[in-house]
């Protein structure tokens, strides 16, 4: 049993010896050399984890050393120059009178049925801007806007500017003076023909027709009185004494016709006067000045008159715009404007003509309508119609005065204004200003006391970062 056992263990021993010929025992050279290989591992190893510490930071560590440094001041010098504080806005061009016209005739459906000219198109005297229901819009000379119609017999300034505006289309009405008669009825006629409608007619034919009558009986009765009168002449009839002169009586008689001739002519005269050839409100503008411009067209041929129909322009070209009210104040009558296209890369200096009172447009923003008028010379015809951009200069130093950046200026509790001056040691002194005109981020000072800020002086403007 031992003996077999012993077999096993040599077996065991055998196989093992076999299948690994490098489980051997180590010999005393090779220890020696583990040990030198496993020393210089160890000693690595601690060398490049002292290395590590050179980079590796605590979280206390990184912040110390990411944190700001400490804070220091700002400055900016005290200098001389020319303030001008400026209010910009944006504005359109146009003519210096803006006309807005919607004809309605007095017969027929408000319906637009030609449109002869387009936004941006010239208008000529006598042109026809626009048709509804088959009736034109022209346009005539005149400063006095169209208010009513003109109808023969009447009189005025309007008239006159009709009679003016006919005869300078080549069509004479023997006059200007104001008073609507037969030769403004005649030139009318012959500029609606030439335009190439109907001529519009007021007053009533029937009652022409009538009075035409009447003056032809009148006339009749005066003859006929005439006749007997020469008849009772030729042959004078024997008179009993007491009984009426029948020659006296028939004198009478054609005196009393003639008074009834003179009657009927002058019933005719007046329904002749008032009567022909007129000019409706829905078909005529005045239009101050020539050429004129359509601003705006908004009719479309079968579509209805809806307001404004077309709006015109006329005179000189002008800038309107419209002013916000918390810049109202900064703005006066008389303030230098640049005019400024950056589309066409074209500037003109301006002046602030007029600022009206506060209003409220279609959507419910409220401003102050402002108009601008050129100063030098005449604006570029490209502009209108343009937006431009408008610089008012607001306020104006006369020369160089001494200036400091708004943000060095501060009030104390005592409500003194003042700055901070920064000595040549590193403090801070306080010098007491008073503030004046302000722009272009800078603002006016006067020190209280004379040489306490001077030009070259640094004042504080706020905290800073020192290096």
């Amino acid at each position: 049993m031992d003996d077999s056992a012993g077999a096993t263990r040599d077996d065991a021993t055998a196989v093992i010896g076999a299948g690994d010929t490098h489980n051997r025992p180590l010999s005393r050279v090779s220890r020696r050399r583990v040990l030198i290989w496993f020393g210089a591992g160890v000693a690595g190893v601690t060398g490049l984890g002292l290395a590590a510490t050179r980079w590796v930071r605590s979280p206390q560590q990184a912040l110390a050393e990411t944190a700001q440094p400490a804070p220091g001041v700002l400055t900016a010098p005290v200098e001389f120059r020319v303030l001008r504080d400026t209010v910009v806005l944006r504005g359109r061009v146009g003519a210096e009178t803006s006309i807005e016209v919607t004809p309605v005739p007095a017969q027929g459906q408000a319906v637009v049925t030609g449109v002869r000219l387009r936004a941006g198109d010239e208008v000529a005297l006598g042109a026809v801007v626009v048709e509804v229901a088959g009736r034109p819009l022209l346009a005539l000379a005149g400063q006095v806007p169209a208010y009513r119609d003109l109808r023969p017999g009447m009189t005025g300034k309007d008239v006159a500017q009709l009679q003016q505006s006919l005869r300078d289309l080549g069509h004479d009405p023997g006059g200007t003076s104001g008073t609507f008669g037969p030769g403004t009825k005649r030139a009318l006629e012959d500029f609606y023909l030439a335009s190439g409608y109907e001529v519009p007619t007021a007053g009533d034919e029937r009652a022409l027709i009538d009075a035409n009558r009447r003056v032809t009986q009148a006339e009749r009765a005066v003859e006929a009185a005439q006749e007997a009168l020469d008849r009772l002449r030729a042959n004078p009839p024997t008179v009993e004494p007491g009984q009426p002169e029948p020659v006296a009586e028939a004198e009478r008689q054609l005196q009393y016709a003639r008074e009834d001739l003179e009657a009927a002519k002058a019933d005719r005269a007046e329904v002749e006067r008032t009567t022909g050839p007129m000019l409706p409100l829905s078909e005529y503008v005045f239009l101050p000045q020539f050429p004129a411009r359509v601003e705006q067209m908004t009719a479309r041929v079968g579509a209805p008159v809806e307001p404004p129909l077309v709006t015109l322009s006329s005179g000189a070209l002008v800038v309107r715009a419209r002013l916000n009210p918390g810049q109202r104040d900064l703005v006066a009558e008389g303030m230098a404007v640049e005019i400024l296209s950056e589309l066409h890369n074209i500037s003109a200096a301006g002046v602030v003509a007029s600022v009206g009172d506060l209003g409220q447009d279609e959507t419910g923003v409220r401003s102050h309508p402002m108009l601008v008028t050129p100063t030098e010379a005449a604006l570029d015809e490209r502009l209108a119609g343009a937006d431009v951009r408008l610089t008012v200069q607001a306020a104006a130093t006369e020369g160089e005065v001494l200036v400091v950046p708004l943000s060095a200026v501060y009030a104390d509790a005592d409500g003194a204004t003042a700055v901070l001056k920064l000595l040549d040691d590193g403090t801070q002194q306080r010098v007491v200003v008073v503030a004046g005109v302000s722009g272009d981020g800078y603002v006016a000072v006067s020190p209280a006391e004379d040489g306490a800020l001077v030009a070259g002086d640094q004042v504080v403007v706020g905290a800073g970062i020192s290096s």
